[in-house]
């Protein structure tokens, strides 16, 4: 009984001393490493891309287009209209993409003079315009096709508007600070 009772306490002595003792030898093993850990971390976070605080445009972020506003309080870009760069006006109160008939011929759009039936009435007056369909209508990485237009004579229009037909098939557009931005 008493080489059974020696054998107790030298069980409770074992579970008292050993985890103290591991526990120990842990702590120390560990201040050892947390060295080469706190090294580890900081050659980590040196590895971390710097963030830039102001936020910049990625090209690859989607499909964007910042166009800035000009002197006059206006959007004016180039866009590839059927793969020719043409100089465009956005223009949010214009139903559609509005060009010229020079231009419509140098898209490639054919028309006759009885395609001009369509009254319209426009910053310039009443006039006549014909109905077509641009193919395509780039703008930096935006890309819309099938683009519903309006033809007006050449003497009622100067400028490539470019309204509603272009901008409604966007999933969003909206003006930052001096910028529109379009968003595919």
């Amino acid at each position: 009984m008493e080489k059974y009772l020696a054998l107790a306490g030298l069980a409770i002595v074992s579970a008292i001393a050993v985890p103290q003792i591991l526990d120990s030898n842990l702590e120390e093993g560990a201040k050892a490493e947390r060295p080469a850990v706190q090294q580890e971390q900081q050659i980590a976070r040196a590895e971390e891309p710097v963030k830039d605080k102001k936020k910049s445009f990625n090209p690859l972020d989607g499909r964007k287009a910042r166009i800035a506003m000009d002197s006059r309080g206006h959007f004016v870009t180039k866009a590839k209209m059927n793969g020719r760069s043409e100089e465009v006006l956005v223009d949010t109160g214009a139903t559609y993409v509005a060009i010229n008939e020079s231009l419509a011929r140098r898209l490639g759009i054919k028309l006759k003079d009885s395609d001009f039936k369509y009254k319209v009435r426009t910053a310039n007056g009443i006039t006549y315009a014909a109905a077509a369909v641009i193919e395509e209508i780039q703008i930096g990485r935006v890309r819309v096709q099938n683009v519903q237009a309006s033809v007006s004579r050449d003497e009622a229009l100067s400028t490539v508007l470019l309204g509603m037909s272009f901008l409604k098939k966007l999933n969003k557009f909206e003006i930052s600070g001096n910028e529109l931005i379009l968003i595919q």
